[in-house]
Protein backbone atom coordinates (compact mmCIF):
# COMPACT_ATOMS: atom_id res chain seq x y z
CA UNK A 1 0.00 0.00 0.00
CA UNK A 2 1.31 3.45 -0.95
CA UNK A 3 1.65 6.24 1.58
CA UNK A 4 -0.39 9.24 0.48
CA UNK A 5 2.64 11.54 0.26
CA UNK A 6 3.77 9.38 -2.67
CA UNK A 7 0.56 10.19 -4.55
CA UNK A 8 0.01 13.92 -4.16
CA UNK A 9 -3.01 16.03 -3.37
CA UNK A 10 -4.58 15.93 -6.83
CA UNK A 11 -4.47 12.15 -7.14
CA UNK A 12 -5.95 11.84 -3.64
CA UNK A 13 -8.75 14.26 -4.59
CA UNK A 14 -9.49 12.25 -7.73
CA UNK A 15 -9.69 9.08 -5.63
CA UNK A 16 -12.03 10.76 -3.15
CA UNK A 17 -14.25 12.04 -5.94
CA UNK A 18 -14.49 8.55 -7.42
CA UNK A 19 -15.08 6.66 -4.15
CA UNK A 20 -17.44 9.34 -2.87
CA UNK A 21 -19.38 9.30 -6.15
CA UNK A 22 -19.20 13.09 -6.46
CA UNK A 23 -21.22 14.19 -9.47
CA UNK A 24 -20.25 17.86 -9.79
CA UNK A 25 -17.32 18.70 -12.02
CA UNK A 26 -14.12 19.99 -10.34
CA UNK A 27 -14.33 23.69 -9.52
CA UNK A 28 -13.45 26.25 -6.84
CA UNK A 29 -16.88 25.98 -5.17
CA UNK A 30 -19.70 23.49 -4.93
CA UNK A 31 -22.95 24.62 -6.56
CA UNK A 32 -26.47 24.45 -5.16
CA UNK A 33 -29.15 25.12 -7.78
CA UNK A 34 -31.49 27.91 -6.64
CA UNK A 35 -33.44 28.36 -9.86
CA UNK A 36 -32.02 31.40 -11.67
CA UNK A 37 -28.93 31.49 -9.42
CA UNK A 38 -26.38 29.27 -7.75
CA UNK A 39 -25.51 29.14 -4.09
CA UNK A 40 -21.71 28.84 -3.90
CA UNK A 41 -20.13 26.88 -1.04
CA UNK A 42 -16.42 26.42 -0.40
CA UNK A 43 -14.18 25.13 2.38
CA UNK A 44 -10.50 25.82 2.96
CA UNK A 45 -8.20 25.30 5.91
CA UNK A 46 -4.80 26.43 7.09
CA UNK A 47 -2.47 24.92 9.68
CA UNK A 48 0.42 26.29 11.66
CA UNK A 49 3.02 23.98 10.08
CA UNK A 50 2.27 24.57 6.39
CA UNK A 51 0.73 28.03 6.15
CA UNK A 52 1.75 30.24 9.09
CA UNK A 53 5.45 31.20 8.98
CA UNK A 54 7.36 31.89 12.16
CA UNK A 55 7.24 35.64 12.73
CA UNK A 56 3.76 36.19 11.34
CA UNK A 57 1.28 37.77 13.72
CA UNK A 58 -2.01 36.12 14.67
CA UNK A 59 -3.88 38.99 13.02
CA UNK A 60 -2.01 38.41 9.73
CA UNK A 61 -2.80 34.69 9.92
CA UNK A 62 -6.49 35.44 10.58
CA UNK A 63 -6.65 37.80 7.62
CA UNK A 64 -4.98 35.22 5.38
CA UNK A 65 -7.43 32.55 6.58
CA UNK A 66 -10.42 34.65 5.56
CA UNK A 67 -8.87 35.64 2.22
CA UNK A 68 -8.12 32.08 1.03
CA UNK A 69 -11.77 31.15 1.52
CA UNK A 70 -13.07 34.35 -0.09
CA UNK A 71 -10.80 33.76 -3.07
CA UNK A 72 -12.74 30.63 -4.06
CA UNK A 73 -15.92 32.70 -4.28
CA UNK A 74 -14.05 35.30 -6.35
CA UNK A 75 -12.83 32.59 -8.73
CA UNK A 76 -16.43 31.87 -9.74
CA UNK A 77 -17.44 35.51 -10.11
CA UNK A 78 -19.54 35.17 -6.98
CA UNK A 79 -20.76 37.44 -4.18
CA UNK A 80 -19.77 36.24 -0.67
CA UNK A 81 -22.48 36.23 1.95
CA UNK A 82 -21.71 34.15 5.07
CA UNK A 83 -18.60 32.72 6.72
CA UNK A 84 -18.17 30.02 9.35
CA UNK A 85 -15.04 28.59 10.93
CA UNK A 86 -13.91 25.57 12.95
CA UNK A 87 -10.88 26.01 15.23
CA UNK A 88 -8.95 22.87 16.15
CA UNK A 89 -6.37 24.33 18.52
CA UNK A 90 -3.76 23.30 21.05
CA UNK A 91 -4.66 23.58 24.72
CA UNK A 92 -1.50 25.57 25.42
CA UNK A 93 -2.33 28.25 22.84
CA UNK A 94 -2.72 31.67 24.46
CA UNK A 95 -6.18 33.22 24.52
CA UNK A 96 -4.65 36.43 23.21
CA UNK A 97 -3.53 34.63 20.05
CA UNK A 98 -7.04 33.35 19.35
CA UNK A 99 -8.52 36.78 20.02
CA UNK A 100 -6.04 38.46 17.65
CA UNK A 101 -6.58 35.77 15.00
CA UNK A 102 -10.38 36.21 15.10
CA UNK A 103 -9.96 39.99 15.06
CA UNK A 104 -7.84 39.82 11.88
CA UNK A 105 -10.31 37.41 10.31
CA UNK A 106 -13.38 39.47 11.26
CA UNK A 107 -11.90 42.76 10.03
CA UNK A 108 -11.21 41.12 6.67
CA UNK A 109 -14.76 39.78 6.39
CA UNK A 110 -16.14 43.24 7.14
CA UNK A 111 -14.14 44.63 4.20
CA UNK A 112 -16.41 42.51 2.00
CA UNK A 113 -19.62 43.23 3.97
CA UNK A 114 -19.60 39.61 5.03
CA UNK A 115 -21.23 38.12 8.12
CA UNK A 116 -19.25 35.87 10.47
CA UNK A 117 -21.78 33.30 11.62
CA UNK A 118 -19.72 31.34 14.17
CA UNK A 119 -18.67 27.69 13.96
CA UNK A 120 -16.93 25.13 16.17
CA UNK A 121 -13.95 24.86 18.54
CA UNK A 122 -12.11 21.67 19.48
CA UNK A 123 -8.82 20.70 21.14
CA UNK A 124 -6.09 19.34 18.88
CA UNK A 125 -2.38 18.47 18.91
CA UNK A 126 -1.73 21.19 16.32
CA UNK A 127 -3.51 24.37 15.29
CA UNK A 128 -5.80 23.88 12.28
CA UNK A 129 -8.30 26.53 11.17
CA UNK A 130 -11.03 25.40 8.75
CA UNK A 131 -13.37 27.85 7.04
CA UNK A 132 -16.58 27.56 5.08
CA UNK A 133 -17.67 30.48 2.91
CA UNK A 134 -21.05 30.73 1.23
CA UNK A 135 -22.02 33.08 -1.58
CA UNK A 136 -24.26 33.33 -4.60
CA UNK A 137 -24.43 34.49 -8.19
CA UNK A 138 -26.85 34.40 -11.12
CA UNK A 139 -26.28 31.33 -13.25
CA UNK A 140 -25.38 33.30 -16.36
CA UNK A 141 -22.71 35.21 -14.41
CA UNK A 142 -21.22 32.23 -12.57
CA UNK A 143 -17.87 31.27 -14.07
CA UNK A 144 -17.21 27.54 -14.30
CA UNK A 145 -13.95 25.74 -15.02
CA UNK A 146 -15.90 23.46 -17.37
CA UNK A 147 -16.40 26.42 -19.74
CA UNK A 148 -12.82 26.04 -20.92
CA UNK A 149 -12.46 25.18 -24.61
CA UNK A 150 -9.56 25.09 -27.09
CA UNK A 151 -8.63 28.33 -28.89
CA UNK A 152 -9.54 30.73 -26.09
CA UNK A 153 -7.26 33.57 -24.94
CA UNK A 154 -5.67 32.93 -21.53
CA UNK A 155 -5.50 35.90 -19.15
CA UNK A 156 -4.43 36.69 -15.59
CA UNK A 157 -4.94 39.58 -13.18
CA UNK A 158 -2.22 41.46 -11.36
CA UNK A 159 1.35 40.21 -11.08
CA UNK A 160 2.74 36.81 -10.14
CA UNK A 161 5.50 35.76 -7.82
CA UNK A 162 5.22 38.05 -4.80
CA UNK A 163 4.42 35.22 -2.41
CA UNK A 164 6.93 32.86 -4.01
CA UNK A 165 9.67 35.47 -3.76
CA UNK A 166 8.78 36.13 -0.12
CA UNK A 167 8.91 32.39 0.65
CA UNK A 168 12.29 31.88 -1.06
CA UNK A 169 13.74 34.93 0.70
CA UNK A 170 12.27 33.81 4.04
CA UNK A 171 13.71 30.31 3.54
CA UNK A 172 17.16 31.86 3.03
CA UNK A 173 16.91 33.92 6.21
CA UNK A 174 16.39 37.24 4.41
CA UNK A 175 14.36 39.77 6.46
CA UNK A 176 12.22 36.99 7.92
CA UNK A 177 9.71 39.28 9.65
CA UNK A 178 8.89 41.30 6.52
CA UNK A 179 8.81 38.23 4.29
CA UNK A 180 6.58 36.31 6.70
CA UNK A 181 4.14 39.23 6.41
CA UNK A 182 4.39 39.27 2.61
CA UNK A 183 3.71 35.55 2.41
CA UNK A 184 0.30 36.10 4.02
CA UNK A 185 -0.49 39.43 2.38
CA UNK A 186 -2.96 38.27 -0.25
CA UNK A 187 -6.16 39.77 -1.62
CA UNK A 188 -9.34 37.98 -2.68
CA UNK A 189 -10.29 39.44 -6.08
CA UNK A 190 -14.03 39.61 -5.41
CA UNK A 191 -14.85 42.81 -7.33
CA UNK A 192 -12.46 41.85 -10.13
CA UNK A 193 -14.04 38.41 -10.39
CA UNK A 194 -17.53 39.85 -10.72
CA UNK A 195 -16.43 42.39 -13.33
CA UNK A 196 -14.49 39.79 -15.33
CA UNK A 197 -17.31 37.28 -15.03
CA UNK A 198 -19.88 39.74 -16.38
CA UNK A 199 -17.62 40.91 -19.23
CA UNK A 200 -17.27 37.72 -21.23
CA UNK A 201 -14.93 35.44 -19.26
CA UNK A 202 -15.37 31.70 -19.73
CA UNK A 203 -13.26 29.43 -17.51
CA UNK A 204 -11.89 31.02 -14.31
CA UNK A 205 -9.95 29.88 -11.21
CA UNK A 206 -7.66 31.45 -8.64
CA UNK A 207 -3.90 30.95 -8.82
CA UNK A 208 -3.55 29.50 -5.33
CA UNK A 209 -1.22 26.64 -6.32
CA UNK A 210 0.96 28.60 -8.75
CA UNK A 211 0.52 29.07 -12.49
CA UNK A 212 2.03 25.67 -13.29
CA UNK A 213 -0.25 24.08 -10.71
CA UNK A 214 -3.33 25.57 -12.38
CA UNK A 215 -2.26 24.41 -15.83
CA UNK A 216 -1.48 20.90 -14.57
CA UNK A 217 -4.77 20.64 -12.72
CA UNK A 218 -6.87 21.81 -15.67
CA UNK A 219 -5.06 19.44 -18.05
CA UNK A 220 -5.75 16.56 -15.65
CA UNK A 221 -9.40 17.48 -15.04
CA UNK A 222 -10.55 18.69 -18.46
CA UNK A 223 -7.91 17.57 -20.97
CA UNK A 224 -7.27 21.10 -22.27
CA UNK A 225 -3.69 22.27 -22.73
CA UNK A 226 -2.17 25.74 -22.50
CA UNK A 227 0.47 27.62 -24.47
CA UNK A 228 2.08 30.36 -22.36
CA UNK A 229 4.22 33.26 -23.54
CA UNK A 230 6.71 33.77 -20.71
CA UNK A 231 7.41 37.37 -21.72
CA UNK A 232 3.73 38.34 -21.40
CA UNK A 233 3.35 37.20 -17.79
CA UNK A 234 3.83 40.19 -15.48
CA UNK A 235 6.07 39.42 -12.49
CA UNK A 236 6.15 41.14 -9.12
CA UNK A 237 9.16 43.43 -8.86
CA UNK A 238 10.58 41.33 -6.00
CA UNK A 239 10.93 38.16 -8.11
CA UNK A 240 14.08 39.05 -10.08
CA UNK A 241 15.70 40.66 -7.07
CA UNK A 242 15.28 37.55 -4.92
CA UNK A 243 16.22 35.23 -7.80
CA UNK A 244 19.49 37.11 -8.32
CA UNK A 245 20.37 36.96 -4.63
CA UNK A 246 19.70 33.24 -4.12
CA UNK A 247 20.72 32.12 -7.62
CA UNK A 248 17.50 30.57 -8.88
CA UNK A 249 15.21 31.13 -11.85
CA UNK A 250 12.64 33.96 -11.80
CA UNK A 251 10.35 31.65 -13.76
CA UNK A 252 10.46 28.99 -11.05
CA UNK A 253 9.66 31.52 -8.34
CA UNK A 254 6.79 33.13 -10.22
CA UNK A 255 5.23 30.04 -11.80
CA UNK A 256 6.09 27.07 -9.60
CA UNK A 257 5.26 28.37 -6.12
CA UNK A 258 1.71 28.96 -4.93
CA UNK A 259 0.05 31.70 -2.99
CA UNK A 260 -0.60 34.60 -5.38
CA UNK A 261 -4.42 34.20 -5.45
CA UNK A 262 -4.74 36.21 -8.64
CA UNK A 263 -7.36 35.12 -11.18
CA UNK A 264 -6.59 32.96 -14.21
CA UNK A 265 -9.29 32.93 -16.87
CA UNK A 266 -10.09 32.72 -20.57
CA UNK A 267 -12.06 34.81 -23.04
CA UNK A 268 -13.14 34.06 -26.60
CA UNK A 269 -10.91 35.47 -29.33
CA UNK A 270 -13.81 37.44 -30.78
CA UNK A 271 -14.40 39.18 -27.43
CA UNK A 272 -10.84 40.53 -27.00
CA UNK A 273 -11.49 44.12 -28.12
CA UNK A 274 -14.65 44.62 -26.10
CA UNK A 275 -13.24 42.82 -23.07
CA UNK A 276 -9.95 44.73 -22.96
CA UNK A 277 -11.82 48.04 -23.21
CA UNK A 278 -14.07 47.01 -20.33
CA UNK A 279 -11.09 46.09 -18.15
CA UNK A 280 -9.41 49.39 -18.94
CA UNK A 281 -12.58 51.27 -18.00
CA UNK A 282 -12.87 49.27 -14.75
CA UNK A 283 -9.20 49.87 -13.86
CA UNK A 284 -8.47 46.13 -13.67
CA UNK A 285 -4.93 45.10 -14.66
CA UNK A 286 -5.13 42.10 -17.00
CA UNK A 287 -2.32 40.35 -18.86
CA UNK A 288 -2.98 38.28 -21.98
CA UNK A 289 -0.51 35.47 -21.52
CA UNK A 290 -1.34 32.70 -23.99
CA UNK A 291 -4.10 30.47 -25.30
CA UNK A 292 -5.72 27.07 -24.91
CA UNK A 293 -5.34 24.14 -27.30
CA UNK A 294 -5.66 20.36 -27.57
CA UNK A 295 -1.97 19.60 -26.91
CA UNK A 296 0.40 19.53 -23.92
CA UNK A 297 1.09 22.46 -21.61
CA UNK A 298 3.86 24.49 -23.27
CA UNK A 299 5.79 27.69 -22.58
CA UNK A 300 7.58 29.95 -25.09
CA UNK A 301 10.79 31.35 -23.59
CA UNK A 302 11.41 33.94 -26.33
CA UNK A 303 13.37 31.54 -28.52
CA UNK A 304 11.63 28.18 -28.44
CA UNK A 305 8.70 26.22 -27.03
CA UNK A 306 9.29 23.99 -23.99
CA UNK A 307 6.98 21.38 -22.52
CA UNK A 308 5.90 22.28 -18.99
CA UNK A 309 6.79 19.39 -16.69
CA UNK A 310 6.31 21.14 -13.33
CA UNK A 311 3.10 20.65 -11.34
CA UNK A 312 3.33 23.71 -9.08
CA UNK A 313 2.54 23.60 -5.36
CA UNK A 314 0.89 20.37 -4.21
CA UNK A 315 0.12 19.06 -0.71
CA UNK A 316 0.93 15.42 0.09
CA UNK A 317 3.65 15.16 -2.53
CA UNK A 318 7.32 14.67 -1.69
CA UNK A 319 9.79 16.55 -3.86
CA UNK A 320 7.31 19.19 -5.06
CA UNK A 321 8.22 22.85 -4.60
CA UNK A 322 6.20 23.92 -1.60
CA UNK A 323 4.98 27.19 -0.17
Amino acid sequence: MNEIDQSGERNIINMIRKVGNIKQKPDDCSLVDRGDSYELITMDSINEKTHIPVGATASEAGRFFAMVNLSDIAAMGGIPQTFMAAFNIRGDLHEEYVEEFVNGMSKTLKEYDLEYAGGDTKESDTNVFSGMCMGYQKKKLTRLRSEIKPHQILCSTGTLGKTGAAYVAYSHGMDTRENSRRMLDIKARISEGMAIGSSGAKFMMDISDGLYGCLSQMKMDYGIGFRISEMDVKLDESVKEVANVVGCSPRDIAFNYGGDYELLFTIDNDDYGKFSKKMEDEGIAVSYIGDTWEGDNMIFNGEQWEKIEHRGWEHLKKGIMQQ
